[in-house]
């Protein structure tokens, strides 16, 4: 979708955009309709309908954009954690807690893109871009941080270490569809973030 030149077209998508990440927020799926778009934007279906085809397209339209802005914040966050910590220990704390960080905040738009992806083969796509992003920056961190202290990290248990990361986050968080599952304890989140750090730690260091 292209953007509109006209500020006034601007200003209308940005209310549309806008009432869909409430309503994402508030039903935690996608389910609401376009009509509930046109109302909480006080945008009409016919300006709605002047810019996307669907409501699939449109939720495509708001994962691209936001997604986006994840992968930024993912590169500017992730990518500074653990720059000149004391000790490769404290860079891998630095850096699970950064990543941690952003998904806990963003965790009422992740989930139901996380449960349309089931469904929508484009969503699941760009997901999963994003997904590859940060874990790309993940561990390019963690091996710039294995540099900086002269620690030996072969690239293979920097993947590893990420997919045990990511799992335990993900499911402590109850994103989409493992929104099922809960832990066998509840950890308050700055308990999990230790566990989590001293998790990557030790995968690292058992490799």
């Amino acid at each position: 979708m292209s953007e509109p030149k006209q500020q006034r077209s601007r200003d209308s998508f940005a209310k549309v955009r806008a009432a869909v990440l409430q309503l994402l927020h508030e039903r935690g799926t996608g389910q609401f309709s376009l009509a509930e778009v046109s109302a909480r934007a006080e945008v009409s279906i016919g300006s709605i309908y002047g810019r996307v085809s669907s409501k699939a397209e449109l939720l495509r339209v708001i994962q691209s954009q936001e997604f986006d802005r994840l992968d930024a914040e993912t590169a500017e966050r992730v990518g500074a954690a653990g720059v000149g910590a004391a000790s490769f220990a404290s860079a891998t704390a630095e850096i699970v807690t950064a990543y941690a960080g952003i998904l806990r905040e963003n965790r009422d738009l992740l989930s139901p893109f996380f449960l349309l992806g089931v469904e929508d083969d484009a969503i699941l796509e760009r997901g999963r871009r994003s997904g590859d992003t940060g874990q790309a920056i993940f561990i390019r961190a963690l091996v710039a941080a294995a540099e900086e202290h002269r620690v030996e990290l072969p690239t293979e248990s920097a993947h590893w270490a990420f997919e045990v990361f990511y799992s335990l986050c993900v499911r402590y968080l109850g994103l989409g569809v493992t929104a099922t599952a809960s832990p066998d304890h509840a950890y308050a989140w700055p308990d999990l973030l230790e566990r989590l750090a001293r998790t990557v730690y030790l995968t690292i260091s058992a490799e």
